[in-house]
């Protein structure tokens, strides 16, 4: 057994958080209170880890943020000015845009990025000879398999026609008539 202490308990400093410390909103708030800070900051976070891989969530994102504000367009043009048709998705634009790159400036998704980024880079990947090859044998067994399988229900097929057992109407179709 060990030996206990008699003397007063020591006190630890609490660790600092994580997420950047914003005070007292911040916390009541948890993550989402995080983000939104993060929303009104204008410095990067670990700027030259994760390149990549902030480029390019940042691309499928924006590119999903300029189909919807392609369709306000669109919308906006049928029944406004062209003042309004612009301007509003102009806008709109310009704020996802903001949103876009905040989110790919947020810590914990930063983090995230950059171990994919690191994971991604530890992969192996086949050569173009190595997968020309593979993609030549997979394609190839799947039309002898589809002629296989053809054959086989073309002779299943004749041998119950001809004892009977199926039957065809004149309209062509398939199915017993029993």
């Amino acid at each position: 057994m060990g030996k206990l202490k008699d003397g007063p308990a020591s006190s630890k400093a609490p660790k600092p958080s994580k997420g950047g410390g914003g005070g007292a909103l911040a916390a009541s708030l948890g993550r989402v209170g995080d983000f939104l800070l993060n929303l009104v900051k204008t410095g990067t976070y670990k700027p030259r880890q994760g390149w990549y891989a902030r480029v390019y969530t940042a691309l499928g994102v924006g590119a999903i943020f300029l189909v919807g504000v392609y369709r306000l367009h669109d919308i906006l043009l049928a029944s406004y000015s062209a003042t309004a048709a612009f301007g509003i998705p102009a806008l709109v634009a310009a704020g996802l845009g903001w949103i876009t790159f905040r989110m790919v400036q947020y810590p914990p998704f930063v983090e995230f990025l950059i171990a994919t980024e690191a994971e991604m880079n530890k992969i192996s990947w086949t050569s173009r000879d190595d997968l020309y090859r593979a993609t030549c044998v997979v394609l190839v067994t799947v039309i002898l398999l589809t002629i296989y399988l053809f054959m086989i229900n073309w002779l299943w097929s004749n041998i119950l026609q001809w004892i009977g057992v199926l039957k065809f109407n004149d309209g062509g179709s398939l199915g017993s008539t029993a």
